[in-house]
């Protein structure tokens, strides 16, 4: 029966590594017993021819495997991580500032949008300026722009936060 197994192991061929590898542990098992038997006085030479040669095409399969799947590239250390991290921080303020100068923007186009809906303040202007419309489409894009703004810092800070767990936990590890 475990002869039958073993050629059965053999003719199937591995599915992946794990496999190879399993496949590989039971050869060896069985090359064992068949040279404990073989040192009995028994005749196992063919079988064992078999195992070994099969055994040594599993040994490759492995080798060739293990050589063609890329390294992981190494981790940057807690350092370098904590440089991004400040780098993502100074982003974040700087993306704050703009948002504070868009502010000042966009209040100024709201009072003047305000402004312009006022009937008492349409008949001081009397016509000179932008048409009514447009402080209003100019107020609209400010606040998409601020938006989007609003978004860019969020994600910076995020991973400002995410890079700083990285590196404390890079340094636990060490």
């Amino acid at each position: 029966m475990v002869p039958a197994l073993c050629l059965a192991l053999v003719l199937a061929g591995p599915a992946d590594d794990a496999d190879a590898r399993a496949e590989l542990d039971a050869c060896a098992t069985r090359i064992e017993e068949l040279k404990a038997r073989r040192r009995a006085g028994q005749a196992m030479d063919r079988e064992l021819e078999r195992l070994l040669v099969r055994a040594q095409e599993l040994a490759l399969e492995l080798e060739r495997t293990s050589a063609a799947v890329p390294t992981a590239p190494p981790s940057p250390s807690p350092e370098e991580l904590r440089e991004r991290a400040d780098a993502a921080r100074d982003e974040a303020d700087r993306l704050s500032a703009e948002i504070a100068e868009l502010d000042v923007k966009l209040g100024d186009a709201r009072r003047l949008a305000g402004a312009e809906s006022d009937p008492r303040m349409a008949r001081a202007v009397l016509g000179i300026g932008p048409p009514p419309s447009s402080a209003a489409a100019r107020v609209r894009a400010l606040e998409r722009e601020r938006a989007v703004l609003a978004q860019r810092r969020a994600a910076a800070e995020g991973a400002a936060v995410q890079l700083e767990a990285e590196a404390r936990a890079a340094e636990a590890d060490r």
